[in-house]
């Protein structure tokens, strides 16, 4: 996950924070080279992992995971959905009780206050905005091997790598690396169907632009 989500949880963490205070090896193919993941999933179907990265590739899909956040001795457990349809895309996050859901829909971001019952909205594009989404970009299979008891599956992307780890054939981990951070994801859910719930925004709370 990119640096607006991320700043974003540790700002989550640090409220909740006050709040308590005041209250082995990897395999290639066989020539040695990495494999693009086209090929892969065309030649090779017995990729665990296959259609997870097709799913992703598709712009159409659901996941739900939890991590664990850090912040000044710390941590917290982090529940997450991020949903993807196309250009639209929505970021549920619950920290310490608290919880927020962003929708990034035409050309704009809509934070999602249910508790006030209030949105912020503000113009989308920045560099650094990200949707809770795992860009795919450039996606290329490496290998595959056992870590902590689980069959991992690994690929390379254009800022970073993605393992899939498998417990017999359900997917229960993944840990995504970007040049800025490490996220590991306990898996709770992964599928193509994606709820039009998701992207609706309630027409009867309070908006504020920024």
């Amino acid at each position: 996950m990119k640096k607006f989500i991320t700043c974003f949880l540790i700002l989550m963490l640090a409220m909740f924070v006050g709040c308590a205070n005041s209250s082995t090896g990897t395999e290639s193919d066989d020539t040695g080279n990495p494999v693009n993941v086209e090929t892969e999933t065309e030649g090779m179907g017995e990729l665990l992992s296959a259609s997870y990265v097709e799913m992703m590739k598709s712009g159409k899909y659901l996941l739900k995971y939890r991590a664990t956040i850090e912040f000044e001795g710390q941590s917290a457990q982090l529940e997450a959905t991020a949903a993807v349809a196309g250009e639209d895309s929505a970021f549920i996050s619950k920290v310490g009780g608290i919880e927020s859901k962003m929708i990034f829909k035409e050309d704009k971001v809509y934070m999602i206050d249910h508790a006030n019952k209030s949105i912020l909205i503000w113009s989308s594009g920045a560099e650094d905005e990200d949707d809770g989404t795992i860009d795919t970009e450039g996606i290329t299979y490496i290998g595959k091997g056992i870590e902590d008891g689980l069959d991992y599956e690994e690929y390379s992307t254009e800022d970073g790598s993605i393992k899939y780890y498998f417990d017999g054939k359900k997917l229960v981990k993944m840990i995504v690396v970007t040049e800025n951070e490490t996220m590991l994801m306990e898996i709770l859910e992964m599928s193509d169907k994606v709820p039009d719930s998701m992207f609706e925004i309630p027409s009867d709370y309070q908006t504020v632009s920024m």
